[in-house]
């Protein structure tokens, strides 16, 4: 069973649609750039574990979900260090809450589902709990992020 691949290129979209106008403080567009680049970082463990849990290759997923694990440490340090928008916190929480429930999954979810594939003891029931567990994982950042990108444009890209 495929996992589901989280969009980003909506936010790409968004990151390129913000004007760059400084005032001597943050500038939004840059402040937008810096966080969704860090989501962005994501994308390639994700692509990577979906290879590797489809080719059946478990040590190789094991070793994507440790690199993940670490650069979802490093993601949430530089998310927190980034800070808030003007006193906005609104879109730096909704990243931050993205990446905790990813990090939630790798921690968690996908231990178990190798650990299973990997053994060959057929569990369905705990098999689709996982991943339903990380599809909605998945889907909740995609929308929060989405959701959180597009209100912040709308408020500071005057």
């Amino acid at each position: 069973m495929m996992i589901k691949k989280m969009i980003t290129g909506v936010l790409t979209v968004a990151v390129l649609a913000m004007s760059s106008c400084s005032s001597g403080e943050k500038d939004p567009a840059a402040y937008n750039n810096s966080i969704i680049t860090v989501i962005n970082g994501s994308e390639k463990h994700i692509t990577d574990m979906n290879a590797a849990m489809n080719g059946s290759d478990y040590a190789k997923a094991e070793q994507v979900r440790a690199d993940w694990e670490k650069a979802l440490n490093e993601d949430i340090k530089k998310v927190e260090d980034l800070g808030d928008f003007k006193g906005d916190a609104t879109f730096q929480k909704a990243v931050l809450d993205g990446l905790n429930g990813y990090k939630k999954i790798v921690t968690e979810d996908y231990p178990k589902l190798i650990e299973i594939r990997k053994n060959k003891t057929p569990d369905a029931a705990t098999e689709s709990t996982l991943l339903d567990n990380i599809n909605k994982a998945f889907e909740s950042m995609s929308s929060g992020v989405n959701k959180a990108s597009t209100e912040f444009e709308t408020k500071y890209n005057k």
